[in-house]
């Protein structure tokens, strides 16, 4: 008898994700089908921990690369290449999705016309200080958020999808270079299954006010270039300050409002000194969301 063939394959990019690498992939195959599991390719780079160690034993059966290089994009190109199942998925090591979640996502995929996907996003602010809370309550409601938002840390490609992007160029914004390579029309996000049970995937954001800022500057440094080097016609502008009563509907308060402003505020003005002074942009990551304690 054939093997059966996977629904759809994941791309795990690791670079010293040994705190939450495991958490990750824990939470993937938890509600997995033990006897046709999804194809599950871990590309390690640049690992100087035991990223690429704890993953050989939490999912033997995956497809592990140790890449000498410490850089995402390479990362999920080199395991592109190597995927062989569509839909494809592209999961950062320190989110949680269930197999349930892409499953789901999968079957949109499916759909005609569908290339571009991602399951809803659910934000864990139960570690994060006053500030964060407030930011978040704001931003969840923003239309980047309910309205087909396709990233902030998890895609999924059909297989014209990839044959439409090819190979992800350096940016890093990597999500934002995906979505805005497909319309509006081309993308889904799915928050339920095929029997009305919810779906989700959840991000830890930063935990205080100080490290919130300095993720909302890396994240304009990426919009900014993507908007710069790789136009598309689908790069629009989705949060509009006129978008914000919609906060004030859906149970954040003016204080909420406010301290998001502030917050993104404070980070464009940090982006634009970055800039004016000619820094060379560097990823900013997140070690306070890590620590799984």
């Amino acid at each position: 008898m054939a093997a059966p063939v996977p629904e759809f394959s994941v791309v795990i990019p690791a670079h010293n994700e040994e705190a939450v690498i495991g958490r990750c992939l824990e939470t993937l195959l938890a509600d997995a089908p033990k006897d046709n599991p999804p194809e599950i390719i871990i590309a390690g780079n640049g690992c100087k921990d035991r990223t690429v160690e704890i993953a050989r034993e939490l999912a033997p059966f995956a497809t592990i690369l140790d890449l000498p290089a410490g850089s995402k994009v390479i990362a999920m190109n080199e395991a592109n290449k190597v995927a062989r199942h569509a839909p494809r998925f592209f999961l950062d090591a320190d989110l949680q999705c269930s197999y349930a979640a892409l499953k789901a996502t999968s079957d949109a995929l499916r759909q005609p016309g569908v290339m571009a996907a991602s399951p809803a996003l659910d934000m864990d602010v139960s570690r994060s200080d006053f500030w964060v809370r407030a930011y978040y309550r704001v931003w969840m409601t923003q239309p980047y958020v309910t309205d087909r938002l396709v990233g902030s840390g998890v895609f999924g490609l059909s297989a014209v999808g990839l044959e439409r992007i090819g190979e992800i160029p350096p940016t890093f914004a990597d999500d934002t270079w995906v979505r805005t390579r497909f319309s509006y029309d081309e993308r889904r996000n799915v928050a339920k299954d095929a029997d009305g049970n919810p779906v989700h995937f959840t991000v830890s954001p930063p935990r205080t006010l100080r490290d919130q800022i300095k993720i909302e500057a890396r994240r304009r440094i990426g919009s900014e270039q993507v908007l710069a080097l790789y136009p598309s016609p689908h790069n629009t502008k989705i949060n509009r300050p006129g978008n914000l009563g919609t906060a004030l509907k859906n149970g954040a308060s003016v204080l909420d409002v406010a301290i998001y402003l502030a917050m993104k505020t404070a980070a464009l003005l940090q982006f634009r000194w970055n800039k004016a002074r000619g820094k060379t942009p560097v990823w900013v990551r997140d070690m306070g969301a890590r620590k799984t304690a």
